[in-house]
């Protein structure tokens, strides 16, 4: 390459590993990895080499000692070069920082003027160019930064921000830096300097004041764009939590890599940078967890997301029916959202020639799904909104980074009535157009999503705002947890016959006063399976947690439901009524005897209640008794008994509890269940670990090895699904589970 007609270096002037003698003696020396001379055989440049994967870890150490603490021992050269050589197939490249040694004789005051340099080397002799990075020029942003390079930045992003403790002020302030070079990149014209880098005036750089307020300039219009546009004063940087020094850091780390251009071709290499940044930065709050990327795909997996996209491509006769549009409510860093989007792209793209067949389906590939923007499609068909700021700029920026054309990623409390959201797709549905009517649902429902897939936080406190509306837009009462209402908005969300995926606490399969999630999850949805999961898959949470997986109801399917359940409840509250009557006094005298009038009662509710149960008695003098009357046998003491038993609120529970054993006959039906052991992963705060896998198996493309743990994964993977001789707890689903 130097010796090329560009750079014009002779090859009899380039010395490639010469030694250079400490001292009069010559007993110690110094290697240098290649000198370049001049045409009077005096040193020009002196360079030093790391492979790709140790050039940013090393990068200090390596331009301090080998670079700054040889060069006097050369008679000194006029430029420092530390570089790296980049396999490109048949053309590698060099990767370099050029250091103008004329200038800077020490590595200190190279540092104390802000690490001046040029990622370019001069041609024929000529002094350093410090060129800034332009849209479209021949020195425009890289598009083919590789894994390691990502995993080098993500590095010392750990290092010099995090050290061995998240810090989410630091975070959210580096998530701002990086929203900031989106912006700039989506927004800059050809020609234009890009904004998030250092320029350069007279060979300095400029100093953190300036970079900062640069960079917090291109924040501020990237969250009125992107986070919330109808604000009317822009959120900014901190630099009381985050330094401009460490601002300036961040812009010099990232300034020549692309990451909305490159993450069209590299999204997976660029999400996994983001996300291993989100792991070692940001400390998860209680009741929230990151959901790991062997639960998410096994979820998807499992509610056969791949087959729905492929159906609906075939059925739609408008584009924007064209893909299943996809909710988190509670998205926190967009996980699910992200791998939604992968499966979604990957289900069209590799069955292009199958699915791609007329006009209308064609010009939406080439508009939206193009190799160039492959996720462009995403911005109509995902959503996913968190009342957490710092979780809907992180998700926001994680989908950006994975090439979806800015999704509707919103800062939005899952629990908010209808009416709070300003996105059509969240609106009520008109009474004509629902398919329940408010006279058998009271509330508002929106039906405008194919698929709900969702970790909802556990047992959070809502705030004051939400818990005065949660009357207008819940039935199930504002008592139950914030998991159980969460099911109730799914229903809200999604489409007749859509799917529903959810991480939820075991307690909501089997907590008694959860009952009425029940009985509302059984009313309005049928359930495909739930999957029980171990202890300790989300760090620092010992909850018991399972997988369910259902499909919301037809309007019908919901009618005959009500239908049977409405005839048993009145049946109930019929002996009720029955029962109450026999206490009355001018009744009393109908029954030859006290015990006559206990068994006439125990008769008439023997459906209901069965004799040798006992009743919670409420009130100040709370107390539990026996359904069947043990006290003294004279009619009045029995009236009153009775009287406070029939009228306890206790009673409703009974009634519910006989009124859905009798509906459950009428709509039996069997799903499968599992409980798993282990899920190929084992987490602690210092690493995870790789563990056997049941609910599922990866196998890596290249190496054809099963794959437990997808974070520590380095290939492409694909996930295997046996029918013919199941073994997980996927494989048994594909075959027993059949989506409508």
């Amino acid at each position: 390459m130097l010796c090329s007609e560009k750079y014009k270096y002779k090859i009899e002037n380039l010395y490639h590993e010469q030694y250079f003698a400490h001292g009069s003696s010559g007993s110690l020396s110094d290697e240098v990895d290649l000198m370049i001379y001049d045409e009077d055989n005096l040193p020009y440049a002196l360079w030093e080499f790391k492979s790709a994967q140790e050039f940013k870890t090393k990068e200090d150490s390596t331009i301090k000692y080998q670079l700054f603490g040889t060069a006097p021992l050369t008679s000194g050269p006029k430029l420092l070069v530390y570089a790296t050589i980049e396999p490109k197939g048949n053309n590698p490249e060099i990767n370099l920082k050029c250091i103008d040694y004329t200038k800077y004789k020490s590595y200190e005051s190279w540092v104390e003027d802000g690490k001046p340099h040029s990622t370019d080397f001069p041609v024929d002799y000529r002094d350093i160019d410090y060129k800034p990075i332009i849209a479209g020029s021949d020195r425009d942003l890289k598009l083919d930064c590789t894994q390691a390079d990502f995993r080098a930045v993500a590095v010392s992003f750990h290092n010099e921000f995090f050290g061995e403790h998240p810090d989410n002020s630091l975070f959210i302030n580096l998530v701002k830096c990086l929203l900031a070079k989106i912006y700039d990149e989506r927004t800059i014209r050809s020609g234009e300097n890009y904004k998030f880098q250092v320029h350069y005036r007279n060979g300095k750089p400029e100093n953190a004041e300036q970079v900062f307020y640069q960079v917090n300039e291109l924040y501020k219009q990237a969250y009125l764009r992107y986070i919330e546009p109808s604000a009317t004063l822009a959120d900014e940087i901190d630099p009381k939590e985050f330094s401009k020094e460490k601002v300036k850091s961040v812009v010099k780390t990232l300034e020549a890599m692309s990451l909305t251009r490159g993450a069209a071709l590299h999204g997976d290499i660029i999400g996994a940078f983001f996300e291993e940044i989100l792991r070692v930065g940001f400390k998860q709050d209680k009741g929230m967890y990151f959901t790991h990327s062997n639960i998410v795909k096994f979820m998807l997996r499992a509610l056969d997301l791949e087959g729905l996209t492929k159906s609906t491509w075939e059925k739609a006769t408008h584009p924007d029916h064209r893909l299943p549009y996809i909710i988190d409510p509670a998205c926190g860093s967009g996980t699910f959202l992200l791998h939604a989007m992968n499966v979604i792209t990957k289900a069209i793209k590799n069955n292009e020639g199958d699915l791609v067949d007329d006009f209308e389906s064609k010009q939406f590939y080439d508009a939206r799904m193009s190799d160039a923007t492959p996720n462009y499609w995403a911005e109509n068909f995902i959503y996913g909104f968190d009342p957490k700021f710092v979780m809907a700029i992180t998700a926001k920026v994680n989908m950006v980074l994975h090439g979806d054309g800015a999704a509707h990623i919103l800062k939005e409390d899952a629990f908010s009535t209808l009416s709070k959201y300003t996105d059509p797709k969240l609106r009520a549905a008109g009474e004509n157009v629902r398919s329940i009517s408010k006279a058998r649902y009271n509330y508002d429902i929106s039906e405008t999503f194919d698929v709900v897939i969702s970790n909802p936080p556990f047992g959070v406190s809502l705030s004051s705002e939400v818990i005065r509306g949660l009357h207008k837009a819940f039935y199930l009462s504002e008592s139950m947890p914030s998991e159980g209402l969460f099911i109730e908005r799914c229903f809200h969300l999604l489409k007749p016959k859509g799917r529903l995926g959810l991480v939820l606490p075991e307690s909501i399969f089997n907590a008694v006063d959860l009952s009425p999630v029940r009985i509302f999850l059984y009313r309005m949805f049928n359930i495909k399976s739930i999957v029980a999961l171990p202890r300790n898959v989300f760090i620092d949470t010992p909850t018991l947690t399972s997988l369910l997986f259902a499909q919301k109801k037809s309007p019908q399917e919901i009618e005959d439901w009500d239908k049977e359940w409405d005839e048993h409840l009145e049946f109930a509250q019929n002996k009720i009524k029955r029962a109450k009557t026999f206490i009355q006094k001018n009744n009393i005298k109908n029954f030859a005897s006290p015990n006559a009038l206990i068994d006439a009662i125990v008769e008439e509710l023997s459906l209901i209640i069965d004799q040798k149960e006992w009743i919670l008695k409420k009130g100040k003098n709370a107390e539990v008794i026996p359904f069947k009357y043990e006290g003294d046998l004279n009619f009045e003491s029995i009236r009153e008994y009775y009287k406070t038993l029939l009228n306890s609120s206790s009673i409703d529970k009974h009634i519910t509890r006989y009124t859905f054993s009798k509906v459950a006959e009428r709509f039996n039906y069997e799903y499968p269940t599992f409980s798993v052991d282990e899920v190929g992963y084992k987490l602690s705060k210092r690493k995870e670990k790789s563990k056997p896998n049941q609910l599922c198996t990866f196998k890596g493309v290249s190496s054809g090895e099963v794959i437990n743990n997808l974070h520590l994964c380095s290939e492409e993977y694909e996930l295997i699904i046996n029918k013919t001789n199941p073994t997980t707890v996927l494989d048994y689903l594909v075959n027993e589970v059949e989506w409508e």
